[in-house]
């Protein structure tokens, strides 16, 4: 029987699991955060490891499980770009089976898109108005080059750790909203209103994400979307129907 290997971070991660689950085949999950070990799911045929690996952390765990068929699926964010190539090396490097599972983008128009944070925080600097940030917790301190820090509204996950970190990073503490997503049209629409904000600055989430509704939101309430565009993926991979349809040919079925 195979052991997959399902390094998590989204909702695909969570999806992947249950299939898995259903199925009676035990797993293993890492997660790189307690907070993301917290919302995963009741699973019955589950062990989970959490805290980040690196390159060389992978790889060692993975010579430690030489001895079972492990297979490796990546479900983590799109905009987990490091940690994708690591596994994808690694991987190759052991000659373990690694498949991507990707998260389809629903964007086509309707904002205006930059390449990097960086990108965005120049252009921001030339406008006026508060600012909802909707990109995750991980790269907040690139927002500090914001020329008036008193605009941002960063909407992070109800966690501790992440609370003090934007703290110690100058945020004013009554503008960060603690929240766990995604959100309705009608939620986001509350929460620009409530801050009065100018602009929502996001990444391309895909559906499962609520870009769909970020975006409807945006137009909405007359606010202006930012969008920091995707890595670009430099490996192959699958949705999720894709996927289960490549496991159970190649290693369900009698």
């Amino acid at each position: 029987m195979i052991k997959p290997l399902i390094f998590a971070g989204t909702t695909e991660g969570k999806e992947i699991a249950l299939y898995f689950d259903n199925k009676n085949i035990p797993v293993v999950i890492f997660t790189a955060t307690d907070y993301g070990k917290m919302v995963l799911p009741e699973l019955k045929h589950a062990e989970i490891i959490t805290g980040r690996k690196d390159y060389n952390d992978m790889v060692a765990y993975f010579k430690s499980m030489e001895n079972e068929n492990i297979i490796i699926i990546d479900a983590t964010h799109p905009y987990a770009s490091i940690v994708t190539e690591n596994l994808y090396n690694a991987a190759k490097e052991l000659n373990i089976e690694y498949f991507r599972l990707l998260r389809p983008s629903t964007y086509e128009s309707g904002a205006k898109e930059f390449e990097s944070i960086e990108e965005a925080v120049t252009y921001l600097n030339t406008k006026e108005g508060n600012i909802l940030l909707a990109t995750g917790s991980k790269e907040l301190a690139k927002y500090t080059g914001i020329n008036d820090i008193s605009r941002l509204y960063p909407r992070v996950l109800p966690d501790e750790h992440i609370i003090k970190n934007i703290k110690d990073l100058g945020f004013i503490l009554k503008n960060i909203i603690c929240m766990q997503g995604p959100f309705t049209t009608l939620m986001n629409e509350a929460t620009l209103k409530q801050i009065n904000a100018k602009f929502l600055v996001t990444k391309d989430t895909g559906k499962a994400g609520g870009f769909d509704e970020k975006l409807l939101s945006a137009n909405n309430t007359g606010a202006e979307l930012i969008v920091i565009k995707r890595p670009y993926e430099k490996v192959q991979g699958h949705n999720m129907q894709e996927l289960i349809n490549i496991i159970e040919e190649k290693y369900l079925r009698a």
